[in-house]
């Protein structure tokens, strides 16, 4: 009976350092990829990810900027709080940031922008994440350009114009949709939106001062110019002080 039991003990032992020398054989490369999968479903089982394996937690600085880079955002503030009890999620976020995190980038462009007026910096956070492929980034980038008029204004047309021709109606109400419900969590003070006039893309089909046709907006329109128009009157109803 001592026999067995000494064997049993034997075979659980080998079968723990099976699975160990198993991970450990995977190559670094697979494994960062694998984890950086993993981070960009959530933040939370990137954790667990780490906590639950030692292979994984001990290689944590092994390109740990791509993964960051990958990083799900979703369980993070859009708008960052400043009480001490935070400051470990403000350098997370920082270091998101600092390694070209797509969302990390958008959020900060949007706030740069619409909230602290640092036109320059907040748009180039929008160009890179908008580069990056992040869909809502390259949605306000594009209506930024329209408002700023003249060669940027025809640019971001295009932009838009683009990705209503590219994406379903159902995925352009998700990006709009995202776009206010984050815009709406700021004290906007942009001049280039707050008490201006409502830029006009299209003049041919309405009069300057004119209200646009409210029930068809976000319709089907084969203007492409009141495709941006619509999404130009958006911005107008969700921002206070804009005209």
């Amino acid at each position: 009976m001592g026999v067995q039991i000494k064997d049993m003990k034997n075979t659980n032992f080998k079968k723990k350092n099976q699975r160990k020398h198993i991970l450990d054989s995977v190559p670094t490369e697979l494994l960062v990829e694998i984890v950086a999968r993993v981070a960009a479903s959530s933040f939370d089982d990137l954790c667990n990810a780490k906590f639950s394996c030692k292979t994984l937690h001990d290689f944590d600085d092994v390109d740990d900027k791509y993964i960051i880079r990958r990083v799900s955002l979703d369980k993070f503030h859009i708008i960052p709080w400043t009480s001490n009890k935070q400051a470990k999620e403000a350098m997370f976020l920082d270091r998101c940031l600092d390694s070209g995190n797509p969302e990390a980038l958008y959020r900060h462009g949007i706030i740069q922008y619409f909230g602290k007026t640092e036109i320059n910096s907040g748009i180039e956070c929008l160009r890179r994440a908008a580069n990056s492929g992040h869909l809502v980034a390259m949605y306000v980038f594009g209506i930024i350009l329209i408002l700023h008029g003249g060669e940027d204004k025809e640019i971001g047309m295009k932009i838009i114009t683009d990705m209503k021709r590219s994406q379903t109606r159902n995925k352009i109400e998700e990006i709009r949709e995202s776009f206010s419900r984050t815009l709406q969590l700021m004290w906007v003070q942009n001049t280039m939106v707050v008490g201006k006039a409502r830029p006009i893309c299209c003049r041919t089909h309405r009069a300057a001062n004119s209200t646009f046709h409210l029930w068809k907006k976000f319709a089907d329109l084969e203007c492409e110019a009141c495709c941006c128009d619509q999404e130009i009157i958006n911005l107008w109803e969700i921002v206070p002080g804009s005209i």
